[in-house]
């Protein structure tokens, strides 16, 4: 929607009545300003087309790349030039070289839709993007067909659209979805691909471009992942495909129809995730033994460079005098509850209660697996200062809606003398409360 198609407020001094029948009552009562205060105006929704008008008349333009590491750009020879990130920034710039474009890299390898709620505000929106790339689809596990992973990426679908971004969803994939039988499909792409088209998207299907480039011949599996047991990153025609995937959906959606598809009055999935709240650790008094800290400012990969993401952590320390530290307790309503900090080869386990029961970390396969470890020691040998990471922990997603309490205890009982606990954020989410 352009400028001059923007609703306004009805003038009151030409007004005569039937305009000022025009005019909602609670304005009247409330006065304009405190009226707009309550009523903030909703941004106009935007397309891929609007923001291709944009660029074709050389207007400054802000695009960001939310994803995981297949948008960051992992095992690419040089993630700042041959990633399908760095491709399609270099394609826009010579497409549109009238046009001043800032890019930002909002991709974090191995992480989803799920801690993409919480960073939405603080790594997409606060950039104010005309344009967003939208990943996560390997990431949310491309196999799966469970609720909450699509009802946390529809949320972050319909907040960039509230905002005023335009969106390509980028479909990724890896080695095993480019060679499997052409007729299979993994279950978290239709879901995906719905959901686009529930809100008026093209997806970047990068499946389909990888699979039509083997069977032309043109590129091998061998050459795309050359690199031993991993077969989620490619090398640098694997990016190639992607950026050609992501290219075809852009064009096919900036020839399309200027008016945007309306917001979905409902959302596709049960909309878990309505409510969500990242609480900052240190904004408030902690608890003994704890202290407020700087983030690493070194890490085992750029993507996950903890700086990057959040501010000053909370700390608790390996006790010098035997007192450990006081559990770490706070209060939040939702369904689901995750914790947003740092690690590395020495950070010491915990203990998780939600509503004073114990919680066992999933999958654990240790002697007692209400002692959560999430340390980073199978990246790197276990020395100081070794193989820092960011640490994103669900403790779980399966809670009633409605008020909760946490504690988290640290267990320094075998950990090492420089161990330490790191928590920036206690992450929660659910539906509205009925006001």
């Amino acid at each position: 929607m352009s400028d001059s198609l923007a609703l306004r407020p009805p003038n009151i001094m030409h007004s005569c009545p039937k305009a000022l029948a025009s005019i909602p009552l609670l304005m009247l009562a409330l006065g304009a300003g405190e009226y707009k205060k309550q009523n903030p105006p909703m941004t106009p929704l935007s397309t891929v087309a609007d923001f291709a008008a944009k660029a074709g008349k050389g207007m400054p333009l802000t695009v960001v790349f939310f994803g995981g590491s297949l948008t960051w750009g992992a095992n690419a020879s040089d993630p700042q030039t041959t990633s399908f990130r760095a491709l399609t920034a270099r394609w826009l710039r010579d497409k549109y070289p009238r046009a001043s474009f800032v890019f930002h890299d909002a991709s974090i390898g191995g992480t989803g839709s799920q801690l993409g709620i919480f960073r939405l505000e603080r790594d997409v929106l606060s950039r104010k993007p005309d344009l967003v790339f939208l990943d996560f689809t390997v990431n949310d596990n491309i196999y799966g067909s469970d609720v909450p992973p699509l009802a946390s990426y529809e949320r972050i679908l319909r907040d960039l659209r509230a905002s005023g971004a335009a969106i390509v969803p980028v479909l990724m994939c890896g080695h095993p979805e480019m060679t499997k039988e052409r007729d299979f499909i993994p279950p978290r792409y239709p879901a995906h691909k719905a959901l686009a088209g529930a809100h008026g998207l093209v997806p970047a299907d990068t499946i389909a471009t990888a699979r039509a480039a083997i069977a032309r011949g043109e590129v091998t599996p061998a050459q795309l992942y050359p690199f031993g047991k991993d077969r989620i990153h490619p090398d640098d025609p694997g990016y190639a495909l992607f950026f050609e995937a992501a290219r075809a959906a852009y064009e096919e959606a900036a020839a399309g129809a200027a008016a945007p598809a309306p917001l979905p009055e409902k959302t596709i999935h049960p909309d878990l995730y309505s409510r969500h709240e990242r609480k900052i650790l240190v904004d408030a008094a902690l608890p003994a033994g704890w202290v407020r800290a700087k983030t690493y400012r070194t890490s085992m990969w750029f993507d996950g460079l903890s700086s990057r993401w959040m501010g000053d952590v909370a700390c608790a320390a390996k006790p010098e005098d035997g007192v450990e530290a006081a559990p770490l307790e706070t209060v939040f309503h939702g369904s689901f509850a995750a914790l947003f900090g740092e690690r590395n080869p020495l950070t010491p386990p915990f203990r998780v209660w939600i509503d004073g029961k114990p919680v066992p970390q999933p999958a654990s396969k240790a002697k007692d697996p209400c002692l959560w470890n999430i340390d980073s020691a199978r990246f790197s040998s276990p020395a100081s200062g070794a193989g820092n990471l960011f640490a994103w922990t669900v403790l779980s997603d399966r809670l009633d809606d409605g008020p909760h309490t946490l504690k988290i205890a640290p267990d320094f009982t075998h950990a090492h003398a420089h161990a330490e606990l790191r928590i920036e954020s206690i992450c929660s989410a659910g539906r509205k409360v009925a006001e």
